[in-house]
């Protein structure tokens, strides 16, 4: 296995010398000894969140503090006098920071919180409250944010004082009607409610009022806002990618790899393999990538160069890629040069020595693209022995040519150190780059067969019933040369193998048409192989799908992070007249939030001619707004070159008939000239939604992905 060396304490503690030095020979802001060396800040302690002057016997407030310069991070103990008759702690110690809840005694009397560091006990901070039954009523909000994001949440609570009634407090807020809501807009003293900010930004007004005497109030202002994202970055490591798209000569392409990269965005090593139709493609064990730079700018878009051993590639060897950051180990890509378009992603690898006993159990597994002039797709499932022997069942569509339910069997080799190992069966010969132990892209190594996709580990214990809630899907041909259909919907599934409702958007061929639909679904065995027949509802040629399912812990999207809720299987379009591929996901329960900044990644399919956009955007309420690098020159005979980062607007309006579906349209600019694009969204997640194209003639499907 390769040894990545990670030099992020050396490299902070050759920095903090450095820094020290410097601020010895200026002779500046520190003190030191006859030695020559810096005394270390003190340790210290504060009451981040204080306790109220005053509280009623056997009141609760929330309190916290905060220690400075801890080097053991031990944390606070919390202590309060005179000893057995002051009062009580939830947690009497925390870590710094953290919170404990106080309860007051409950006679009258003056009571001195203190909060000591856990590692040296000469650190205090404390503070005095006078518990009173008697005196002028009052009422105090303790803990309420500053800040907080569309939709965000807060817990908030109110101490009335002296209120001879106990009745408690009444929570408003303001401007009404647009300020947010609470759990619970009445509570007892003390006691909590949650507040949700509102889906646009706005300055709200917090207000807890007696409900013994309401003129008696006590008021909080919250900011709510987006954070602004200031340009997050891949960390250093190895990275598996993928894309597939089509060449400047409009030959359908796909390329899979794998490229290290150092802490300062230099790529120093890798491999890929290329594959396209009637053009180049890579020799016997894949390009040696050389070299490059990733550079990430505001919000986490950027670009990706990989300098490769193969001049027939890219542009005289070089590859450039549009590259949008979601978060450390994630991020949607483009090739984004003169030599071609395409789609896909960029994943953190976690490569183990595992040798041949790294493809151990069944994998779910779908890749589609061209064989020759004919679109084709196929998918099911392979299962490696953990020996180098495969057992595969598939179902196959070449160009409307269906053949389901296929034995076969094959072979494969262990992952070498990039994680790049290879497959064969059914007279296919493939390359696979490991992302993690569940998760492997794959690519046709077959000359004139540029396919591409990918295998999740599959599930287990699968019947009818495993299939008993609300799903999103998305289905499209391959975007490319001879591309037909876009497709994407909810259907509700019973646990009986019907689906008993549901919606789709299907634009085939720059027609569109947006319907209701029903059909079935059976789980044929316990390892995941299933079908879906649509039989009600005008989705035009889209109603038979192979349906592949797979461990519900995988995040199709980001294989580096927890699926939102459990997603659920690949799909294969089935029918006669169509190919295409797609997924079926299982969305979050619950109302999900949607705010925050997001990137955002299609690919899309006009005239036979492909388009491609990768960017950024900030959603505020139903607002969107963003940039995009959009690479549409196929389409728009003529243009000047690439489009970077075209501005773009557009309003998400929900259907209230079928919640989580939101139509989208957007007003973009393209090389100075503005255009209109229809989307239909689907929401899968606060974090996550899928998007269809339903223009005349242009159609395709994209994806939008929170940034954290």
């Amino acid at each position: 296995m390769r040894k990545i060396r990670v030099s992020s304490k050396c490299g902070f503690l050759a920095l903090a010398s450095v820094l020290l030095m410097a601020v010895y020979f200026s002779g500046c802001g520190a003190t030191s000894s006859s030695s020559g060396t810096t005394t270390p800040p003190s340790m210290s302690i504060a009451l981040s969140t204080a306790p109220p002057t005053t509280m009623a016997p056997g009141a609760t407030a929330t309190i916290a503090a905060t220690v400075s310069n801890d080097s053991t991070n031990a944390g606070v103990d919390w202590s309060c006098s005179p000893a057995g008759s002051c009062g009580t702690f939830s947690a009497a110690h925390t870590a710094s920071g953290a919170s404990t809840t106080f309860t007051a005694p409950t006679a009258g009397s003056s009571v001195t919180i203190t909060a000591t560091s856990t590692s040296n006990h000469a650190v205090v901070a404390s503070a005095t409250i006078n518990v009173s039954s008697s005196g002028t009523l009052t009422i105090s909000i303790a803990s309420a944010p500053a800040t907080l994001a569309p939709g965000g949440t807060a817990t908030l609570n109110a101490t009335v004082l002296n209120d001879t009634a106990s009745a408690g407090v009444d929570w408003t807020c303001a401007p009404a009607g647009s300020c947010g809501t609470f759990s619970s807009a009445h509570t007892a003293s003390g006691a909590n409610t949650t507040y949700t900010a509102p889906s646009v930004a706005a300055s709200v007004t917090i207000t807890a009022s007696s409900t013994t005497n309401p003129a008696v109030k006590a008021t909080s202002t919250i900011t709510v806002s987006i954070a602004t994202t200031t340009g997050g970055t891949l960390t250093s490591g190895p990275f598996a990618f993928y894309v597939s798209g089509e060449t400047a000569t409009t030959k359908t392409y796909a390329i899979a790899g794998s490229v290290i990269l150092d802490a300062s965005g230099n790529v120093t090593g890798g491999k890929q393999d290329y594959v396209s139709l009637g053009g180049a493609t890579s020799p016997a064990g894949g390009d040696t990538i050389t070299g490059g730079k990733l550079t990430i700018g505001s919000q986490g878009h950027g670009s990706l160069t990989l300098a490769t051993n193969n001049t027939a590639v890219g542009v005289n060897g070089t590859e450039t890629f549009s590259i949008s950051v979601v978060n450390s180990k994630h991020a949607l890509i483009m090739e984004f040069d003169l030599s071609a378009t395409s789609s896909g992603s960029i994943d953190f690898q976690a490569v183990s020595p595992g040798g041949l006993a790294q493809i151990n159990g069944p994998f779910a597994f779908v890749v589609s693209g061209k064989t020759g002039s004919i679109e084709e797709a196929f998918g099911g499932f392979i299962t490696g022995n953990g020996n180098g022997s495969l057992s595969v069942l598939i179902d196959t569509n070449e160009g409307g040519a269906v053949v389901p339910n296929r034995t076969n069997s094959g072979s494969y080799t262990a992952p070498d150190m990039s994680g790049r190992g290879t497959m064969a069966f059914g007279g296919n010969n493939f390359a696979y780059y490991v992302v993690g132990p569940k998760v492997m892209r794959l690519v046709v190594l077959n000359a004139g067969e540029p396919d591409v996709g990918s295998a999740f580990a599959g599930a287990t214990g699968t019947s009818n019933a495993t299939l008993s809630t609300k799903f999103v899907f998305t289905d499209a041909s391959n975007l490319s040369p001879g591309a037909t259909f876009a497709a994407a919907g909810q259907m509700t599934m019973d646990g009986n193998g019907k689906i008993s409702a549901g919606f789709a958007d299907v634009d085939e061929n720059g027609t569109a048409t947006s319907a209701a639909i029903t059909g079935t679904y059976t789980v044929a065995n316990s390892t995941g192989y299933a079908s879906i027949t649509i039989t009600s509802g005008n989705t035009q040629d889209v109603s038979h799908l192979g349906l592949y399912l797979t461990d519900p812990t995988i995040n199709f999207s980001d294989p580096n992070s927890p699926a939102d809720a459990g997603l659920c299987g690949l799909l294969l379009d089935l029918d006669t007249n169509i190919v295409g591929s797609g997924m079926l996901i299982l969305p979050a329960s619950g109302t999900p939030t949607l705010a925050g900044n997001f990137a955002i990644g299609s690919q899309a399919s006009n005239a036979n001619k492909e388009t491609d956009a990768v960017g950024v955007a900030i959603v505020t309420g139903t607002s969107v707004t963003g940039t995009e690098d959009v690479d549409d020159r196929l389409i728009n005979a003529g243009e000047s070159g690439l489009d970077v980062a075209s501005p773009f607007t557009g309003t998400l309006t929900p259907d209230a008939a079928n919640p989580g579906r939101f139509t989208f349209p957007i007003g973009i600019t393209c090389d100075n000239v503005p255009l209109t694009r229809k989307y239909v969204v689907y929401q899968v997640s606060s974090t996550q939604l899928v998007l269809v194209q339903v223009d005349s003639p242009q159609f395709g499907l994209g994806i939008l992905e929170q940034q954290h």
